[in-house]
């Protein structure tokens, strides 16, 4: 927790992971899904249908996209979504623009005061150890919003469309491209799954449309999705794996509940805009 402890004011540290599908908490371990499958094809193998030879193309953005801050972003359907994570570069620039701010980013998440980002080893890294209020703050800062639902707002809790994994979610219709199939095509493979650590954003792993990458490992991505836990507790849902998690488990609609305070070093965030 190094470098971000002290930075946002009001936030506590806390929480435990726990694996779920929607809002309903199973037992076993933090930070697995609750509906993976043991036959599900490895996301760090290129499927046989990719093509071998497409480049990665990480750099290419739809200058129709909106927004003043973070990465670049294309256009995914009828979503735009930042190409990569957002980096630690990227959330310096944030916290040396606001310091010193108290920002109100909406319920159920308290007022995000906003102090300067500690060193970090690499800037091109993912930002991780970052709350889902902390990333809601960036993301509007950035002009942009977390994802959630298609068109805008929170992705619906309730109805036939509802949840984080229907194609009414932005991120999970990006990372799919639009399709029913949760391992989208990989045209380079090299997800980063089962590693030991996270590796500089935009490196590889491109699925869902082109120019969109690590959608699937590298980091757990908070989205905007807000349930309940136990009745009471406001039940915040990160989705597509992080590093460690099993490369034969792990797809689009890989899910893990938290916690509004929860901080993790695997866990990270990117924007969209309608």
């Amino acid at each position: 927790m190094r470098g971000v402890a002290g930075i946002f004011g009001g936030v506590a540290l806390a929480a435990a992971l726990v694996r779920c599908s929607s809002f309903e908490s199973v037992p076993g371990d933090a930070g697995a899904d609750a509906s993976e499958l043991d036959d599900a094809p490895a996301l760090d193998e290129a499927r046989p249908d990719a093509p071998a030879d497409a480049p990665l193309d990480a750099g290419r953005c739809d200058s129709g996209c909106p927004g003043s801050g973070g990465p670049c972003a294309v256009r995914a359907g009828p979503t735009c979504i930042d190409a990569t994570e957002v980096t630690v570069a990227d959330f310096r620039a944030f916290t040396e623009s606001v310091q010193g701010t108290t920002l109100e980013v909406g319920a159920p998440c308290p007022p995000v005061t906003v102090g300067l980002l500690g060193a970090r080893p690499d800037e091109s890294l993912p930002m991780t150890q970052v709350s889902f209020c902390e990333a809601r703050a960036f993301c509007a800062w950035a002009g942009k919003r977390l994802c959630g639902k298609v068109g805008g707002g929170p992705i619906p809790t309730t109805g036939p469309s509802s949840g984080p994994t229907t194609q009414q979610a932005a991120w999970f219709n990006a990372c799919t491209g639009g399709t029913a199939d949760p391992h989208p095509l990989l045209s380079d493979g090299g997800c980063q799954l089962g590693a030991s650590g996270p590796r500089a954003a935009g490196s590889g792993c491109q699925g869902g449309v082109r120019g969109l990458v690590d959608m699937v490992g590298n980091v757990w991505e908070w989205i905007e999705y807000v349930g309940e836990r136990d009745g009471a507790t406001p039940a915040v849902f990160m989705i597509g794996g992080g590093y460690g998690h099993p490369p034969t488990s792990t797809t689009c609609g890989s899910l893990v509940q938290a916690t509004l305070p929860f901080r993790g070093p695997d866990v990270g965030f990117r924007c969209c805009s309608p």
